[in-house]
């Protein structure tokens, strides 16, 4: 059986198809050609499972090279309980010597940056201030936005089938301001060439400060492109996205959070980032939280 011997498993809006990128570039390494394969990430909790999820066993083995001793892949969605439920477990099952990268940022940051994306892509028609109205997990309309945002619970889940060792938590301040030394620790980490270097490494694809909104036209066109989309390498996918973007979109506006909002999202991240600090013994000193 051919499968994936480490996984990429988020966070959302951390730079995720980034570092899918970078390892892509190691001659040790790798990645899946579909970028959030999604094979782990059901049954679904009273949800519909990811589009474009690869379901079935034999397409997901034909994602892996069997000749290279690193394999790995990127789903964002394997860490977000308890919207989507039990997936290391599943992964331990099949895979059960697996090793995890696991890309954080400031949580109220990335909760912003999805949202934005969410606008972008016509998910959402709410104001920011409306979909936060409610945040407990029993109100999914407001949930979604900030399951992915509890690093701490997250972990946790992964530390009861994985031994510690096994999980590298990279904070995304690093991979963008120490983006050589961040890279030489999960190269490490993987088991390949700590030294390697690429020109690729200079860039960062998908950033999130300026969303482009696409029409309804058009977005009713993606589910039928984006099977062949997802089949282009992410360096050249993210440069083809961003050339049409920058071409015939307009932007969304980043939304700003009122004083409030940002106190009462403090307020509720807060205790989960002090769990993953100390799970972690990271410092995460560039976060609001």
């Amino acid at each position: 059986m051919t499968l994936p011997t480490f996984f990429i498993i988020g966070a959302a809006k951390a730079g995720t198809t980034s570092l899918h990128h970078y390892l892509d570039q190691h001659p040790e390494v790798q990645m899946s050609a579909v970028k959030e394969t999604n094979f782990f990430a059901g049954p679904p909790n009273g949800i519909p499972y990811p589009v474009g999820r690869v379901d079935r066993l034999e397409d997901y083995e034909a994602l892996f090279d069997p000749a290279c001793r690193v394999r790995g892949e990127a789903s964002p969605s394997y860490a977000s309980a308890p919207r989507r439920q039990g997936v290391p477990q599943r992964i331990k099952e099949l895979v059960p010597g697996g090793l995890f990268v696991y890309v954080v940022r400031d949580p109220i940051d990335r909760l912003v940056s999805q949202y934005q994306m969410l606008v972008s892509a016509g998910k959402e028609r709410r104001s920011l201030a409306d979909a936060l109205a409610r945040l407990d997990d029993a109100d999914p309309h407001s949930f979604y936005l900030t399951c992915q945002s509890f690093y701490g619970r997250q972990l946790e889940l992964y530390l009861q089938e994985f031994p510690p060792e096994r999980i590298l938590v990279l904070d995304q301040a690093r991979l963008r301001g120490e983006r050589e030394e961040a890279l030489r620790d999960v190269f490490g980490f993987l088991g390949v060439d700590p030294g390697f270097r690429s020109e690729a490494f200079s860039s960062e694809l998908l950033k999130g400060g300026e969303r482009r909104r696409y029409p309804p036209a058009l977005q009713r066109l993606k589910p039928a492109l984006r099977g062949p989309v997802r089949l282009l390498p992410p360096g050249l996918r993210g440069r083809l996205q961003s050339s049409f973007e920058e071409s015939f979109l307009p932007t969304v506006p980043k939304p700003e959070l009122a004083p409030a909002e940002r106190e009462r999202l403090c307020r509720l991240f807060a205790p989960d980032a002090e769990r993953l600090r100390s799970l972690t013994g990271l410092r995460f000193e560039s976060w609001s939280v």
